[in-house]
């Protein structure tokens, strides 16, 4: 598990950035539990990504949960595309730039 990189995510979050995601083995769970609610205000999810394996979001807000929930796995879309981009906290200019290059 890479500490640092969670615990940059928690300071993103903590700034404002809506979620943060990252895979995480099974086995590394409790630990990042800790490194998380050694940020007071954070929240946690975790979805099984496969054998041994989550994704662990990190997230400030109760009502994030939901969009966590429904939010799709494989975006195909151009609105799959705008709500994860909003989920990850990046702002219109730079989901209009990815879904056009991506999409066309």
């Amino acid at each position: 598990m890479n500490r640092e990189e969670l615990s940059v995510y928690c300071l993103l979050v903590k700034r404002g950035k809506p979620a943060a995601v990252i895979p995480l083995q099974e086995r590394y769970l409790e630990e990042a539990m800790k490194i998380v609610e050694s940020t007071e205000g954070l929240l946690t999810h975790a979805d099984r990504l496969s054998e041994g394996w989550i994704s662990f979001w990190v997230y400030q807000y109760p009502h994030i949960l939901e969009v966590i929930k429904n939010a799709p796995q494989a975006p195909k879309t151009a609105y799959d595309h705008w709500l994860l981009g909003k989920l990850f906290g990046y702002d219109e200019i730079a989901i209009q730039e990815f879904i056009k290059t991506s999409l066309i």
